[in-house]
C-alpha cells in the first residue's frame, strides 16, 4: 500500500514540477481508454469539418476529458481539448484563454462546418462565459455535463474551509457560489443545448434533495435546454461514463438525447 502512495506522491510532485495540473496523474489513469461508439452515431462521410471543443472542470486537467476526446475522435470529430489553470484565474480569464485556443485551432485548417461545445462541471460555465463574448463563434450545439448553471450551494458550505482555498484557489472557485454576481447574467442559448444531469439519489447529505455528490440535480438542470437526460452517475464518474459519451454523440448528431 505504501508503494502505491509513494508512486502517487511522486506522480503528483512530477506534475507540479513540470507545470501540469495537480490532478493530471489521476486524470490520465482515470480517463484511460475510450468508450464504444454506438451504431449510427459516427459522423456522416460528407467531407465536412466538425469540431468539438471540450472544457474540463475545476481542479481537473484536459486529461480528465481524454476518454471522451478519444471517443469523439473515433466517431469522426475533430476535437479541441485545451487545458486551463482552473484554480488560478476567474471565469472571464478562462473564457479569454478558450477564445485564443479556438481561434488558433480553427485558423489552422479549412472552414468549419459545425462547431460544438461540451463542458463538464465548471467547464460549462467557462463555455457560457466564452459565448457571452462579442467575438465568440456561434456554435452548432452545446452539451453541458453536471454543470451548476446558477452555482453550487456546496461552494457556500465549503468555501471557508482552509483546504478549499488551498486546493481550489480564491478566484473561479468562489464564483461557483450561487450568490456571486456571475450568476445574475443571462445564460446564453444560441443553439440547441443539452443538459446531462448526474444523480446518486441523496448522494451528499449536505445538499438537499438528489445530487451527484457535488452538484444538486436542480443546479445541473438548465431552463431553456432543448433536451435533458439524467444518468445515475457521480460528479467525477459522469465525465468518463460510457453512457455519457453515447448521449453526447447522440445530441451532437440529432440535437436530442436517446431514451
Amino acid at each position: 500500500m505504501w508503494r502505491v502512495l509513494l508512486l502517487l506522491l511522486c506522480a503528483y510532485g512530477g506534475a507540479v514540477l513540470f507545470g501540469l495540473p495537480p490532478s493530471w496523474p489521476f486524470d490520465v489513469l482515470y480517463a484511460a481508454g475510450r468508450s464504444p461508439v454506438p451504431d449510427g452515431l459516427t459522423v456522416p462521410a460528407d467531407g465536412k469539418r466538425r469540431v468539438v471543443v471540450l472544457q474540463h472542470g475545476l481542479w481537473r486537467s484536459a486529461a480528465g476529458m481524454g476518454r471522451l476526446e478519444r471517443t469523439l475522435t473515433a466517431a469522426g470529430y475533430e476535437v479541441l481539448n485545451p487545458d486551463y489553470p482552473s484554480t488560478a484565474g476567474f471565469l472571464a480569464d478562462h473564457a479569454a484563454s478558450l477564445h485564443v485556443a479556438i481561434e488558433r485551432r480553427l485558423a489552422a485548417g479549412a472552414a468549419v462546418d459545425e462547431l460544438h461545445f461540451v463542458g463538464h462541471s465548471m467547464g460549462g460555465l467557462v463555455i457560457q462565459e466564452y459565448l457571452r463574448r462579442t467575438a465568440a463563434r456561434v456554435p452548432t450545439s452545446c452539451v453541458y455535463i453536471a454543470v451548476p448553471h446558477r452555482g453550487a450551494m456546496l461552494c457556500d458550505l465549503r468555501k471557508r474551509w482552509w483546504v478549499f482555498a488551498l486546493a481550489m484557489g480564491d478566484k473561479a472557485a468562489l464564483q461557483l457560489s450561487p450568490g456571486d454576481p456571475f450568476h445574475q447574467q443571462a445564460i446564453p442559448l444560441p443553439c440547441p443545448t443539452g443538459a446531462i444531469v448526474g444523480t446518486l439519489g441523496a448522494g451528499n447529505d449536505a445538499i438537499p434533495g438528489d445530487d451527484d455528490g457535488t452538484v444538486a440535480v436542480g443546479e445541473a438542470t438548465l431552463a431553456g435546454a432543448a433536451d435533458t437526460v439524467t444518468l445515475g452517475k457521480g460528479h467525477t464518474a459522469i465525465a468518463i461514463a460510457d453512457e455519457t459519451a453515447a448521449q453526447v454523440l447522440q445530441f451532437l448528431r440529432h440535437r436530442r438525447f436517446a431514451r
